[in-house]
């Protein structure tokens, strides 16, 4: 335990001084393995925290909810909105200075911290990762003026089919131009539909060895892990991705988002666009992967019962067993349409795991 850590300023200087450890220890052995890499860096997982209601408990009356039943208190520090998670064996440090969206920080070992962040995520529909689109991962380095340096891809087709030959591929690859080569993969077409990426690692700061610099690799869930030199590298990254994620988010719900509302004259006018994608099923059975879909496993989480429309039109009312909201699905072998209720739903929504 480090009980030092009193505040902000004191907790940076603590997660710095990993990371420089971390890289200290970094070998050319290790970066071919991502969780022996991940190991001894520091781990940060971005939350979304969903307010359902004004009488929604606090950020930390909801902490101490959640972590009283896994064995855990929550301690609170200098700094009114960072809160001190800890267990037998593991700090976690908690900074909800974003409100909606949290960074959980902690130097435990990616596997127990893996665990720790999987509970807490799931022991409430209050809290939700922060889903990162592919499409905004690849456009990261150039958003955060950072280099790529190493990309992971993932097509995951298991949770629909049973056909071996179309089930599961994943690459990881470095190169001197990483983003470059990405785009030359892509222009290529070697991969089949549905691939995406799962991870981007990113450097940030100096590109002199000495300098201040973060080195960390971003995951689609919303998981981070970092060395370098510079814990304020790491942070302004982290705060351009959620200040991007809060944008997706906010577009999400005034655009698409389903409701109701009333003029001066008691004249009610519906508000929102259904969200429309179109589709290229490299699979033949629609009503099969439709099922599977809306079967509550994962990746999907949506649970319903979907009913055949018309020949390859299926429509389900769907529960994202993420956050509890509800969704209403067409799909057919051309598109899937999507009415969003007004209230929670994550930018996942919009991009389909094909």
């Amino acid at each position: 335990m480090n009980l030092a850590v009193r505040n902000r300023r004191e907790l940076a200087q603590h997660l710095q001084d990993q990371m420089v450890a971390a890289r200290m220890a970094w070998s050319p052995a290790l970066e071919t393995d991502e969780e022996g890499h991940a190991r001894t860096s520091v781990k940060t997982y971005l939350i979304e925290a969903h307010r359902l209601a004004a009488e929604s408990p606090s950020a930390v009356e909801l902490l101490r909810q959640i972590t009283a039943p896994l064995g855990m208190s929550v301690d609170e520090t200098e700094d009114s909105d960072l809160f001190r998670l800890r267990n037998e064996a593991h700090d976690f440090w908690c900074d909800t200075s974003m409100g909606r969206y949290w960074r959980l920080h902690t130097t435990a070992k990616v596997e127990d911290a893996d665990i720790v962040h999987r509970k807490l995520v799931g022991a409430t529909p209050l809290l939700d990762n922060v889903w990162l689109p592919p499409t905004y991962l690849e456009a990261l380095a150039d958003r955060t003026g950072s280099a790529m340096q190493t990309f992971s891809l993932n097509h995951d087709r298991r949770a629909l089919t049973s056909d071996l030959d179309l089930a599961f591929v994943a690459l990881r690859l470095w190169a001197s131009h990483a983003a470059r080569t990405l785009q030359k993969l892509r222009e290529a077409q070697l991969f089949p539909h549905g691939v995406s990426l799962r991870s981007v690692k990113l450097r940030a700061g100096d590109t002199e060895p000495d300098g201040d610099f973060c080195i960390a690799e971003y995951f689609h869930n919303g998981k981070v892990t970092a060395n370098g030199t510079s814990f304020d590298e790491h942070n302004r990254v982290l705060l351009q991705v959620l200040r991007d994620y809060g944008r997706i988010v906010e577009r999400i719900e005034h655009r698409y988002a389903i409701d109701v509302s009333c003029d001066e004259n008691g004249c009610g006018h519906l508000m929102g666009d259904p969200i429309v994608i179109d589709m290229d099923w490299t699979m033949s059975n629609l009503e099969h992967v439709v099922g599977r879909m809306f079967s509550a496993t994962e990746p999907f989480r949506l649970w319903g019962v979907p009913e055949r429309i018309a020949g390859n039109h299926f429509r389900a009312r769907a529960v994202d067993l993420h956050v509890g909201s509800t969704l209403t699905f067409d799909i057919t072998d051309k598109h899937i349409v999507i009415q969003l209720r007004a209230g929670r739903h994550r930018p996942s929504d919009l991009e389909p795991r094909r």
